[in-house]
């Protein structure tokens, strides 16, 4: 019994590896996060259908700055949870302004090329370019 066990334990093990190895499949440079993808700002992220990336950027909505996404009408990735959330950092009562990160995760639903522009801009600012803006080219296949 002992002997299947041992096994058994090591063939989890294996496909553990396995499973975490695929997540790197593609030379995206990022380890998953939570089994999901790491986003390449700038760069490509490469995902097979069924897998999950994962974007996170610095924010702070106190100053009425929020990150906006676009271009995601193309059905090659699907929003998944959380989509835009902002995670305020750990801070002492009271204290005001604090930023934080905003976090999105994208579903890879079918094959294709995808280009997801990240924009931090204020709502209210309808003629000004956004402060920052990120892009990340995404490929499924």
């Amino acid at each position: 019994m002992k002997v299947i066990t041992a096994s058994f334990l090591a063939v989890a093990l294996l496909t553990g590896c396995s499973a975490t190895a695929r997540g790197l499949e593609g030379g995206t440079g990022a380890m998953p996060v939570n089994g999901d993808v790491e986003g390449v700002k700038g760069g490509e992220t490469r995902l097979r259908v069924g897998q999950t990336m994962a974007v996170a950027l610095d924010s702070n909505s106190t100053t009425g700055y929020q990150w906006q996404v676009s271009d995601v009408e193309s059905g090659i990735l699907t929003p998944g949870t959380p989509f835009g959330e902002e995670i305020v950092e750990p801070h002492a009562p009271g204290m005001v302004g604090v930023g934080g990160t905003t976090h999105w995760r994208f579903f890879a639903a079918r094959p294709g090329t995808a280009t997801l522009t990240f924009t931090y801009r204020r709502a209210w600012e309808q003629g000004t370019p956004p402060a920052r803006t990120e892009t990340y080219r995404v490929v499924v296949r």
